[in-house]
């Protein structure tokens, strides 16, 4: 309940039943550690909306199929997902690239230059000093691995 007694409404994105992790803390064994919490429903949240962009791009492809227009599909979609809809600017998009053909709904590979920082050479070699000093900062630890900062804060 918020300050006068209204409920708080959340979205259908976050209504995603969260598990908490047991871990042992320095409080005692059997507390539910925030951190675990938190990268629970962050990670249940991420992969639910990756799905959900993934399963309009194949009701997309189906309904173009039957014949539906643009506009006729993303009303369609906002029915079904409310306010997790696809923008009706990225449906028109995907319903062009459906008729013209294309059959596969995952989105193509970008070009640009691939991530080198966070390779599983530099993770390994990150996951080896925290482990020889867990006191170690993350500017402690891009200054030995000559890496930035923000890489060492991915990895």
């Amino acid at each position: 309940m918020l300050t006068g007694g209204t409920p708080l409404q959340l979205s259908s994105l976050y209504r995603t039943q969260l598990t908490f992790s047991r871990s042992q803390t320095a409080v005692g064994e059997g507390q539910t550690s925030l951190f675990s919490f938190l990268w629970n429903a962050y990670s249940r949240i991420v992969k639910m909306e990756i799905n959900q962009k993934l399963e309009q791009q194949i009701n997309i492809k189906f309904l173009v199929k039957l014949g539906k227009n643009g506009p006729e599909i993303h009303q369609m979609l906002q029915q079904v997902y409310e306010e997790c809809a696809l923008k009706e600017r990225t449906v028109f998009k995907w319903v062009q690239h459906f008729q013209e053909g294309r059959e596969d709904p995952k989105d193509n590979a970008r070009s640009g230059r691939p991530s080198t920082s966070s390779g599983n050479e530099n993770i390994n070699r990150v996951r080896s000093l925290v482990l020889s000093d867990r006191r170690l900062t993350v500017r402690m630890i891009a200054e030995e691995l000559s890496l930035g900062k923000s890489s060492v804060h991915t990895i």
